[in-house]
């Protein structure tokens, strides 16, 4: 039974896949409603069913499977084909060969469009119905339906008297014309044609997603009205059979496929008459093959909107695309701004500071001296003492100045593309200026990302140009060469490997750095003039106790004697994540040298793992004095469910709740020594800006790794100590 463990869930998702969801009781409303007519119920299930099982046996992606990308088309497929012909073995047999077809249609697409990074949608669904409708044109035993003639004796069989009496009165409330239209449109996406279904979906559809139920209706009656303006002629039941395509369309480019925000839900205003035009016409040509159109308006305009986004170079008006799907559009924003917010100004290649210890940024970008026009994003390094004199004695010889002679440092790894090493270092006051950059050495990292580091002492420069240099490799020593009158080091990226490029603006990531009376940890950015800047060196207690090993475990004891273990692991992905063996739940983390951050939970928000994830949100391995760390949580991942429901309906537009993070660092400079730490921290939930509930957690740290940890609120306290890792 065990190998069958994932089918619940994948049958269930196949369901909700229809919506772009994989809510479980989603999913399970929408297959009751199926039923409503049971042999549409019923072929729809064994549909899907099928093509779970050819997914699983032909040894496809068990992952993909559970989502149930692979059976909600041939969910449509079966549940189509059952409302056009009569019971019979041979549309068993019909069945079950559409639901195979359907995921080898299914994997093509798969290949074909994601190599463009867009999604199968129903495309698979639409030509193996269409195949199957023109196939069986040909087939004399198979009989037209006519099950939808006697609804109510079918509803009778399969619920008695009560079901019957229900469905009337569902039919008979007094519903807008367009209101009724759009229950119709919703229950014809599984082609159930009648308000009972659409309006149970679209509950279904509320319970699921806030915003993609707000998008369905705004989609809707766009639509509504614009075929008002047209003049088209208005039918509550033929609109309802294309209805659905404005629906499905709003809800994926409205909060599915892009973030929804203000510019997604402002774009439907034009994109959804575009693909009513397409629905209209598309219509037509069919007509002519007696062929219905479904949601092939839906995928095309879908498809074709995200393919045009992929050639912006500028995103103008604000409509950015997924980059990981949360399945739910209130959970792709919420995580999307927290990303953005955390690591948005991030680098595809970070650039670390070129040194050792603290220095200061005496000219930063567009400075007061050199740094103009297009050499306008460069740094200029002095060391200070505390007086803020960079030179002892009088400052009368090189020798004098504390940078000078100091260890230069390669920022990243790379390779050396050119360098000059041959110039004399000016006396103090004096320039050359026939050779301004001085002693100088470019490394590429990347493709249009270089360094530079001039000024550099003669004949100090250590690699040679093709030599590999590694991330905080000693390559050369600060000097007083080239247009320099006092001994600095010049940092610069640019986008060409040449002496005299023009710069770039790109920053640097993980530095520390006080500027007037804060002092900060720096993810990413650009320091500014008269910024102390400096790399924390890792404290190797910390590094030990937070740098997880993949394969390794961490068991835990709690203080009622509960045993706890967690593994290491790696998905086909490459996003790593510690697992729960009691619960199941994940918490997935990003690991460098310097922090580790978590960015993602799933699973039981009950497990001390959940609690774990809070709590070593942000970790620096480095610190100072009473460094403080400040982040904040995704809304839906500090709040329950229940608590942000009003929220998510305004979200695209306005947040009130907040999660925050605050992790203390003891009194204890430059994180050096190997007596124990205590990192202690809070994780606040407001409200308006006002605290609503403030949990508190602690963490025990020596030389052996991490020993304890604490997490409590006013609900609950978790103690417990770690037994091995």
């Amino acid at each position: 039974m065990k190998k069958l463990a994932w089918f619940p869930e994948a049958l269930f998702n196949s369901y909700a896949q229809v919506f772009f969801s994989n809510n479980k009781w989603f999913g399970i409303i929408l297959l009751v409603l199926t039923f409503v007519d049971f042999y549409v119920g019923l072929y729809g299930l064994i549909s899907v069913t099928t093509a779970l099982f050819t997914g699983y046996f032909i040894g496809l992606y068990e992952h993909n499977i559970r989502q149930g990308y692979y059976g909600f088309n041939s969910l449509l497929v079966g549940v189509g084909l059952s409302i056009y012909f009569q019971p019979s073995a041979l549309l068993l047999v019909l069945v079950i060969i559409s639901g195979m077809l359907t995921v080898l249609l299914s994997l093509s697409f798969e290949g074909i469009l994601g190599k463009y990074g867009l999604p199968f949608l129903s495309l698979p669904f639409i030509l193996v119905f269409w195949i199957l409708r023109l196939a069986t044109r040909e087939f004399e035993s198979l009989g037209l339906s006519e099950r939808g003639v006697y609804v109510l004796n079918e509803l009778y069989l399969l619920g008695g008297r009560h079901l019957v009496t229900m469905y009337e009165w569902w039919n008979q409330i007094p519903f807008h014309t367009s209101l009724k239209a759009y229950f119709l449109s919703i229950g014809a996406i599984f082609f159930q044609q009648n308000v009972f279904s659409g309006f149970f979906a679209s509950l279904g559809l509320l319970i699921y997603s806030r915003i993609g139920f707000t998008l369905s209706l705004l989609g809707f009656y766009i639509a509504y009205l614009f075929y008002i303006l047209l003049g088209v002629p208005f039918s509550e039941v033929s609109y309802s059979y294309i209805g659905f395509n404005y629906i499905l369309t709003a809800i994926a480019l409205g909060g599915y496929f892009i973030i929804p925000n203000k510019s997604s839900y402002l774009s439907l205003l034009f994109i959804i008459p575009i693909t009513a035009v397409i629905g209209i016409s598309l219509q037509q040509v069919f007509n002519l093959f007696y062929l219905p159109v479904h949601s092939f308006p839906f995928n095309v305009t879908v498809l074709l909107f995200l393919y045009g986004l992929k050639f912006r170079v500028d995103n103008r008006i604000g409509l950015s695309t997924i980059f990981w799907h949360q399945q739910s559009p209130e959970k792709n924003l919420y995580n999307f701004l927290s990303f953005q917010e955390r690591f948005g100004k991030g680098s595809p290649f970070p650039i670390y500071l070129p040194f050792f210890g603290e220095w200061t940024v005496t000219q930063g970008h567009n400075g007061n001296y050199t740094h103009k026009d297009d050499w306008k994003h460069a740094w200029d390094f002095e060391i200070q003492d505390e007086q803020g004199k960079t030179y002892k004695d009088e400052g009368d010889f090189p020798t004098d100045y504390y940078c000078f002679d100091k260890n230069v440092l390669a920022p990243a790894d790379g390779v050396v593309e050119t360098l000059v090493n041959d110039i004399e270092d000016n006396p103090i006051g004096n320039r050359n200026l026939d050779k301004n950059w001085g002693n100088t050495l470019v490394i590429k990292h990347s493709e249009f990302l270089f360094s530079k580091l001039s000024h550099l002492k003669k004949g100090s420069i250590l690699p040679k140009i093709g030599d590999k240099v590694l991330k905080g490799e000693i390559i050369a020593k600060s000097g007083n060469s080239g247009n320099s009158a006092y001994p600095h080091l010049h940092f610069q990226l640019q986008a060409t490997p040449f002496i005299g490029s023009k710069t770039i603006d790109y920053p640097i990531s993980d530095f520390w750095m006080k500027y007037g009376k804060k002092e900060t940890l720096e993810a990413v950015g650009n320091p500014p003039m008269q910024a102390k800047v400096s790399t924390l060196t890792p404290n190797p207690q910390l590094k030990k106790a937070f740098s997880f090993v993949i394969g390794n475990q961490i068991n835990w004891e709690t203080e009622n004697g509960k045993k706890v273990t967690w593994e290491v692991k790696r998905d086909y992905l490459l996003n790593t994540f510690l697992e729960c063996k009691e619960t199941g739940s994940k918490a997935f983390f990003k690991l460098d040298e310097g922090t580790l951050h978590f960015i993602h939970f799933v699973g039981n928000r009950k497990s001390m793992l959940y609690q774990f994830y809070l709590a070593a949100y942000k970790i620096s391995f480095g610190y100072s004095n009473r460094l403080q760390l400040k982040d904040s949580f995704p809304v839906n991942m500090a709040f329950h469910p229940n608590r942000i429901f009003i929220q998510d309906f305004i979200a695209p537009f306005y947040r009130y709740l907040k999660g925050e993070y605050l992790l203390t660092y003891p009194d204890k400079a430059r994180g050096l020594g190997q007596q124990t730490i205590e990192l202690h921290g809070k994780v606040i939930k407001s409200a308006f800006g006002k605290e609503r509930e403030t949990s508190t957690f602690q963490f025990l740290i020596n030389a052996d790794g991490l020993q304890r940890f604490q997490f409590q609120n006013k609900r609950f306290q978790t103690k417990a100590k770690c037994t091995a890792s």
